[in-house]
């Protein structure tokens, strides 16, 4: 496969990168060249609240594909991951969630919004991106 540009979003804390890491490992092993549209970790957003959300917003609109840790805490009501999760599907992006090993549990918010929960494996990613660029 050759490689592809795919514009990203990892939504993550750097406090807990953790699955970023993985997450995107994941994505360039796949044969994509991802342009990565997360927020640095030298230039972190002012957390005031609605402003914060909007940039959030502007990085998922520039983005094709958001992949989003598939633990339960990433899709709990109310937390900044859950809304970036909302808007990039109210936008129409493709939402993938990888399961990063970092817990035996995933959200149940994936399943029952059709979001497909992929292993942070070069293939596996790889087939979900094809599979939901061509739904």
């Amino acid at each position: 496969m050759g490689k592809k540009n795919t514009n990203t979003f990892i939504p993550h804390r750097w406090d807990s990168s953790g699955d970023y890491d993985k997450i995107a490992g994941a994505v360039k092993r796949a044969g994509l060249r991802p342009s990565d549209r997360s927020v640095p970790q030298d230039a972190p957003l002012d957390s005031k609240g609605n402003y914060m959300m909007h940039e959030l917003y502007g990085k998922i609109d520039s983005a094709s594909t958001v992949f989003v840790p598939a633990r339960p805490s990433s899709a709990r009501e109310g937390t900044v991951t859950r809304k970036e999760i909302e808007y990039a599907v109210a936008q129409g992006k493709t939402v993938i969630a990888v399961d990063t090993g970092a817990t035996d549990r995933h959200a149940s918010y994936y399943k029952e919004n059709n979001i497909p929960i992929v292993p942070a494996r070069k293939d596996s990613i790889a087939k979900a991106v094809k599979e939901q660029k061509e739904k």
